[in-house]
């Protein structure tokens, strides 16, 4: 117990004997921490990273499918959203080289049509960069959608030409049949003024003779009116068809719009995510411990040889 207290002691006074040099080294270590740290911070300055968010929601187009007498139309969506999750980052790669250390990732959010896009960086400027990259995107879908629209539109013009077509046909069939009862009504007549004028002992011969071309004309002239009956019934019938295709063509037209691709809401401001490093005072802290501890080893070590030399001398 009496010698490692005595160890002690010599420890204490090799220390104090040296604390000059053990101060100087611990302070001169400390003033390299700090100038350390200082051209660190000027140099080197944290690294930020810097984010953008948005959210897309994918557009669709119409598909017109023609068959013998109805053109079917359905809706689709411009692009998959699945593969778009894929292709969108190689599509617009140029945008995102433009700027080295930007990288844009692109998520589905569920099994929606919608899109996720977030671009990291190195600086402020990939609010601007994901900005263009959906402006981009969303022009080039409402292109497309108005391209299908453009051929939709077409077709509508064609069928409200069949319409008007029909209508007049409808209009021609009326008047013809209207002649035709006309005709008949003024054949009936001379008929009867010509049976009127016939004398009485030859008005049964003679009656027979004109009511079997009576008949004969009266039939031609039914048979004719069925014929326009026909066709004017055909008519209506491709009419409302034809006002049917339209209603229906006009209002997917009118619903399509609402479904463009578009950006929901707005790109989220930058968000700031500063990377971890170590304090100027670790640095400080660090150095000046590392300058102890090397003028307490050189300490000792010095005292060691002194020690040792004074030995040699006793001798």
């Amino acid at each position: 117990m009496e010698e490692d207290t005595g160890e002690l002691f010599d420890y204490l006074r090799v220390i104090w004997k040296r604390r000059i040099f053990i101060i100087v080294v611990t302070l001169v270590s400390i003033g390299i921490g700090v100038g350390v740290a200082v051209k660190n911070s000027r140099l080197n300055p944290p690294p930020t990273s810097y984010i953008a968010n948005a959210v897309i929601r994918i557009g669709k187009k119409l598909v017109l499918t023609p068959t013998l007498n109805i053109a079917s139309t359905t809706t689709a969506f411009v692009e998959n959203s699945e593969d778009l999750k894929d292709t969108i980052p190689h599509r617009y790669g140029l945008n995102i080289d433009e700027a080295s250390g930007y990288h844009l990732e692109v998520q589905q959010i569920g099994k929606l049509s919608m899109l996720k896009l977030t671009l990291k960086g190195s600086d402020e400027g990939v609010k601007k960069v994901l900005k263009g990259i959906i402006d981009t995107l969303v022009s080039e879908h409402r292109r497309i959608t108005k391209a299908s629209i453009v051929a939709y539109t077409s077709f509508i013009k064609k069928l409200e030409a069949d319409a008007e077509m029909f209508q007049d046909n409808m209009i021609m069939i009326e008047e013809s049949i209207r002649e035709i009862k006309r005709r008949e009504g003024v054949y009936m007549n001379n008929m009867a003024e010509t049976a009127a004028k016939t004398a009485p002992k030859t008005r049964v011969e003679k009656h027979l003779d004109d009511r079997t071309s009576f008949l004969m004309v009266l039939d031609m002239l039914y048979l004719k009116t069925l014929d326009k009956q026909r066709d004017l019934n055909s008519n209506r019938k491709h009419l409302r068809n034809t006002h049917w295709q339209l209603i229906l063509y006009k209002t997917t037209i009118g619903n399509l719009v609402a479904f463009d691709t578009e950006l929901l809401g707005k790109v989220k401001s930058t968000t700031i995510i500063p990377i971890e490093r170590k304090r100027p005072i670790v640095t400080i802290s660090v150095a000046g411990f590392a300058g102890l501890i090397m003028s307490l080893f050189i300490v000792f070590f010095l005292e060691y040889i002194e020690e040792s030399r004074l030995k040699r001398k006793g001798k």
